[in-house]
C-alpha cells in the first residue's frame, strides 16, 4: 500500500543547502523558459505540494497580484506564505520586491517568496533583506526541482493536481458537477481492455473510445464515488481500488503509466481517510485480503467473500505449521458468538501486528 509522505518544513528551511539526489538532469532554464507563464506557476505550485505544503494556485480569473498561496500546519501551529512567480529572462528588480512585498501585510501571511527563472539585482536582493522576503533565484529553484521532482510526469504540467482548488477544463463523455475539479488522467488496461482512467477530486471515471464508422464518442464504464473508495494499492504495474460499502469490492487494472495514477490517487486520499479506510492489502495466491479500520475481509477469486469485524476480535494468536502444514494466524473472538476465523497469507508477522494495531486505535 503506497503512502504519502508527509514532510514538516518551516518556509525558510527551504533556502538552506540539501543534499542532492543523485539523477539525470530533466530540469533546465530552457525547459522552464518554454513553459507558458500560467504553467510555470503551476510547476511551483507542485513542487511546493512536493515540499508538503498545501498550494493554490490563483486562478487567472480571479487574480488579485498573488501567483500561489502555499501553506502548513502542524500541531496547531500554521504558516502561510504567498509565492509570486516570475519567468523571466532578465533579473527582478528593486521595484518587484517592493511591490510584493507589501503583499504580506494586505493579506496577513507570515511572508512572500519570489521565484524566479533568472536571478535578482543587487539592489533587489537588499530591499528582500530589508522586508523579509525570501528570494528563490533560477539556480536554486532547478536543485529544488531535481531534489523534489526527479522525476519528470512527461506530459503538460496543467494534467496533473497541481492545485486543489483550481476548476481545470473538462473530461470529454461526462458532465462535472458543481465544484468538481479534474485532477488528471491516464491509460490502464481493464479486463484486458485499454480505457481512460480520468480523476476529479469527487469521483473516478473509466471511459473507454466507443467510435463507429460514422462518429466518435466516449462511453463511460464506471464512476465511482470517491466518498465510496477505502483506498487504493499497487504492486508491479497492477492497480487495485478497494471500494466499501456492505460489502467490500476491489477493482483491479493494470496501468501503462504507474506513476500517473498514483498521483492522482494521492491527491484523493485526505478525502477518505477521514472515515473507513484502508490499512493493509495483499493479493494471495487464491483472494484479496484487506484490513480497514473496522473489519477484515478475504475476496475469493471464486466468488464470495468472508469478513469479520474487528470489534469482535478479543486477540490473536499464530498458530505454527508443521511439515506438511503452512503457519496461520488465528483471529479469537466472542466465544458467545464462537468466532473463530484463520488468516493464510505471506507475512503474517506483520498482519498479526496490524490487526492488533488497529483493534487498540478502534
Amino acid at each position: 500500500m503506497s503512502e504519502t509522505n508527509s514532510y514538516i518544513y518551516s518556509c525558510p528551511y527551504i533556502f538552506r543547502t540539501y543534499k542532492m539526489v543523485d539523477t539525470m538532469n530533466i530540469w533546465t532554464f530552457n525547459r522552464l523558459l518554454g513553459l507558458e507563464p500560467y504553467e510555470f506557476e503551476e510547476l511551483l505550485g507542485h513542487l511546493f505540494t512536493q515540499m508538503g505544503y498545501r498550494a493554490e494556485v490563483t486562478q487567472r480569473s480571479r487574480d488579485t497580484g498573488v501567483d500561489i498561496m502555499i501553506s502548513i500546519e502542524n500541531f496547531g501551529l500554521s504558516h502561510t506564505w504567498i509565492v509570486q512567480a516570475k519567468r523571466y529572462a532578465e533579473p527582478v528588480g528593486v521595484k518587484e520586491v517592493r511591490e510584493y512585498s507589501s503583499l504580506r501585510y494586505r493579506d496577513n501571511v507570515d511572508g512572500v517568496i519570489i521565484a524566479t527563472t533568472s536571478g535578482f539585482t543587487k539592489e533587489a536582493q537588499k530591499e528582500a533583506g530589508d522586508h523579509n522576503v525570501k528570494l528563490i533565484d533560477g539556480p536554486l529553484l532547478l536543485k529544488m526541482l531535481e531534489h523534489y521532482m526527479p522525476k519528470d510526469p512527461d506530459r503538460r504540467i496543467q494534467q496533473h493536481a497541481l492545485s486543489e482548488n483550481r476548476e481545470i477544463g473538462t473530461i470529454e463523455g461526462t458532465v462535472l458537477k458543481q465544484g468538481e475539479k479534474t485532477l488528471g488522467e491516464t491509460e490502464v488496461l481493464l479486463r484486458g481492455e485499454r480505457v481512460l482512467m480520468a480523476c476529479t477530486n469527487k469521483r473516478i471515471f473509466l471511459i473507454k473510445n466507443a467510435n463507429s464508422l460514422i462518429s466518435k464518442r466516449r462511453e463511460v464504464l464506471h464512476s465511482i464515488e470517491v466518498k465510496d473508495m477505502l483506498g487504493w494499492a499497487h504492486e508491479m504495474s497492477s492497480l487495485h481500488l478497494v471500494l466499501g460499502g456492505i460489502q467490500i469490492t476491489v477493482m483491479s487494472m493494470r496501468a501503462r503509466k504507474l506513476e500517473h495514477a498514483v498521483e492522482m490517487l494521492e491527491c484523493l486520499q485526505q478525502e477518505y481517510v477521514r472515515r473507513e479506510h484502508l490499512l493493509k492489502f495483499e493479493r494471495t495466491k487464491d483472494a484479496f485480503l484487506i484490513l480497514t479500520n473496522k473489519r477484515i475481509t478475504k475476496i475469493h477469486s471464486s466468488g464470495g467473500s468472508d469478513e469479520i469485524s474487528l470489534k469482535n476480535i478479543l486477540g490473536t494468536e499464530l498458530k505454527g505449521g508443521g511439515l506438511l502444514s503452512r503457519s496461520k494466524l488465528l483471529l479469537m473472538g466472542n466465544m458467545k458468538e464462537n468466532n473463530l476465523s484463520e488468516i493464510d497469507c505471506a507475512d503474517l508477522a506483520s498482519w498479526k501486528e496490524a490487526i492488533e494495531a488497529a483493534i487498540r486505535v478502534g
